[in-house]
C-alpha cells in the first residue's frame, strides 16, 4: 500500500471556540466545506463524542471519490480530535488547535496508506497527484471554515511529511522512474497498433470493439454505468481510459526496468513473453474477480497482444539502458 503523510495548517482570524466548534461538529462539514461531499453518522460514541464512528465521502478535482470511515479515539476540547481511519484509506488523523492573539490556528495530520488497488497500483507515478489534489480539499475547507465564520483567513498551506524521506530502496536497486515510464508508453502504444491490425485482419470491426474496450477500462474509475451502449465516442471515456492504460503500461514496465540489464540477451525476449502471459493472466482472469465486464474481452486478440507488449517492455528496457549507458 502507499503511504502519505501530510500536514495541512490554516489561520483563520476568528475566536478559537468557534473554529473548534465548526471542526468538532463533522456532520456539518458538506455546508462549508466542498470536498466533503456526504457525512454519515454510523455510531454516537460516548457523550464526549469519542468513539463515535462516521462515514466521509470526499471528491476533489481528480474524477475518483474517496470513501473512508473515521472512529474518533480521542478528543480534548479546544485541544486536540484523534481518530482512526478505514475504508478506501487507513491510517490515522489529528486535529490540533491553537491560538496566537485573535488567530486561531488549526493544524491537520493525514497519516495513511491507500487501500484501493489502482492507486497503489499508479502510486510510484501519481503521487504528487495525489497530495496536490489532497492539498486542493484541504484548501478548500479552510476558505470554507473562514467564510461561514465571517473571518479572514490569513493562511493555508499542506505539506508533504514524507517528501525528504528516505529512498525504500537501497542505492543501486532504485526504480529508474524514467525508464518506465518512456518505456511503458511506448510498449502501451505499440501493443494497442498490434491489436487494431489483428483486429483488422480477424475482420472483427476495429471501431466498434475499440470504443467497447475503452469502455470497459473507463469503467475502473467511473463504475459500470459507462458500460451500456451506445457504443459511441465520448471524450471524457476515452481520456480516462487513454489514462489508465498508460498508467498500467508504466507500472507493468517497473519489473523489466529492473531486470533487463541482469538478464542474458539470449532468452530475455523470451521472458518479456512470458511476462505477457503473466499480465494477461492478470489483467483477463485476476481483474475480472473484481471487473466482471472485462470476460468479452478474453480471445486470441487480446492474448497476441499482451505477448507483444511484454516482449516490447523487456526489449525496451534493454535498448533504453544501451542508450544511457553509451552518454
Amino acid at each position: 500500500m502507499a503511504e502519505y503523510r501530510l500536514q495541512s495548517v490554516w489561520r483563520i482570524a476568528a475566536p478559537l471556540e468557534d473554529v473548534y466548534a465548526a471542526v468538532h461538529d463533522s456532520m456539518y462539514w458538506p455546508d462549508w466545506w466542498p470536498g466533503a461531499e456526504q457525512v454519515e453518522a454510523l455510531a454516537d460514541g460516548e457523550p464526549d463524542g469519542v468513539d463515535s464512528v462516521r462515514r466521509y465521502a470526499w471528491r476533489g478535482a481528480l474524477p475518483y471519490r474517496l470513501v473512508v470511515e473515521v472512529r474518533v479515539t480521542r478528543i480534548e476540547a479546544l485541544v486536540a480530535i484523534d481518530g482512526s481511519a478505514s475504508g478506501d484509506l487507513d491510517g490515522v488523523g489529528r486535529w490540533r488547535f491553537s491560538r496566537e492573539g485573535p488567530v486561531s490556528i488549526v493544524a491537520f495530520e493525514w497519516h495513511v496508506r491507500t487501500t484501493r488497488w489502482w492507486m497503489n497500483l499508479i502510486a510510484p507515478f501519481a503521487h504528487s497527484v495525489f497530495v496536490r489534489n489532497h492539498a486542493l480539499i484541504m484548501a478548500q475547507g479552510g476558505a470554507g471554515l473562514a467564510q461561514r465564520l465571517v473571518a479572514p483567513l490569513l493562511g493555508k498551506d499542506t505539506v508533504d511529511l514524507l517528501a525528504d524521506a528516505p529512498a525504500l530502496l537501497p542505492a543501486g536497486r532504485r526504480i529508474d522512474l524514467a525508464m518506465a515510464g518512456v518505456v511503458g508508453i511506448a510498449a502501451g502504444v505499440i501493443a494497442t497498433v498490434a491489436q487494431l491490425v489483428l483486429w483488422w485482419l480477424a475482420n472483427v470491426p476495429v471501431a466498434e470493439t475499440l470504443l467497447r474496450d475503452t469502455r470497459l477500462t473507463a469503467a475502473l474509475l467511473m463504475g459500470p454505468a459507462v458500460l451500456p451502449p451506445p457504443t459511441t465516442l465520448q471524450w471524457d471515456i476515452l481520456l480516462v481510459a487513454t489514462l489508465i492504460h498508460f498508467a498500467l503500461s508504466i507500472a507493468y514496465a517497473i519489473i523489466p526496468a529492473q531486470l533487463a540489464g541482469r538478464l542474458p540477451i539470449g532468452p530475455l525476449l523470451l521472458i518479456g513473453g512470458l511476462y505477457g502471459l503473466a499480465i494477461y493472466a492478470v489483467n483477463l482472469y485476476g481483474f475480472t474477480l473484481l471487473f466482471p465486464w472485462f470476460v468479452v474481452a478474453r480471445d486470441w486478440v487480446t492474448l497476441l497482444t499482451h505477448l507483444v507488449f511484454g516482449v516490447t517492455l523487456f526489449g525496451g528496457c534493454r535498448l533504453f539502458q544501451r542508450s544511457h549507458d553509451s552518454f
